[in-house]
């Protein structure tokens, strides 16, 4: 699943929401769906955590609601109609979407203030198909972390031409690897499927991060891109776009 395509869906159907359908569910988790027979249901499941101390946290002061947006997708990705949207007390920690039309949606959830016009934070989005089964969407948001957004191609050191993932022999990843700052010792590697060409990292407590990003066949780099220096990570789940990276192959 190419998460990059995701998390920037998440933005245009967000913008999107104020001409959404809205199904009310009462915020203790009763009522939502509708009367049809052949309905789909989609159960959600979501918490607040810390990554410093990696503990489990109520929802922030001012923000005790949680919408969950189903947006129906096409083939391509794109979206079909307005999303499905219901209200969940956020200290639930559970909901879910009931009534819903037998269909492939794009769930992601949105933590808000009671009258919704302010928010907290946006979850990573998830693609469910519901066609034949009812599935389950879990998700974290991170109160003091957040994620770096990328993508990449692959060009020949020397000749500076395009260069497919499947032309290196061996080439099993693109890995990013994000080192604090403040603490060199607190250093995470993400592993990258190179022909999906985007992604989003794991989850990185906030602050400043030097990132070196490599194409890797087998325990070995064959091309290393420019250092990122000083790129930041927010709070409250926030995601930073590191742009389109060139990495150049080593004998190309």
């Amino acid at each position: 699943m190419n998460k990059l395509v995701l998390t920037t869906m998440i933005t245009t159907l967000a913008a999107q929401a104020g001409g959404c359908v809205i199904h009310t569910t009462d915020r203790d988790g009763s009522g939502g769906g509708g009367g049809n027979v052949d309905v789909a249901a989609i159960s959600a499941r979501w918490s607040m955590r810390n990554m410093a101390d990696g503990a489990t946290t109520p929802c922030p002061a001012g923000f005790d609601t949680v919408q969950l947006f189903a947006q129906a997708v096409d083939d391509a990705g794109d979206p079909l109609g307005d999303p499905n949207v219901d209200l969940f007390d956020c200290d639930r920690r559970s909901g879910g979407s009931t009534g819903l039309e037998p269909d492939v949606y794009q769930v992601w959830i949105e933590v808000r203030s009671h009258d919704l016009t302010r928010l907290y934070a946006q979850s990573l989005s998830q693609v469910l198909d519901v066609r034949r089964l009812d599935q389950t969407f879990s998700t974290d948001i991170l109160n003091d972390g957040g994620y770096f957004q990328l993508a990449w191609d692959l060009v020949g050191k020397t000749t500076s031409r395009p260069i497919a993932c499947s032309q290196i022999p061996g080439l099993g990843a693109i890995t990013a690897l994000s080192t604090s700052v403040a603490d060199a010792r607190n250093a995470y590697v993400d592993k990258l499927t190179c022909e999906d060409h985007a992604a989003v990292t794991a989850g990185l407590l906030e602050g400043s991060y030097t990132i070196a990003i490599d194409a890797v066949a087998g325990d070995m780099s064959v091309g290393k891109a420019a250092m990122l220096t000083n790129r930041t990570i927010k709070g409250q789940n926030t995601i930073t776009d590191l742009g389109l990276i060139t990495i150049p192959i080593d004998g190309l």
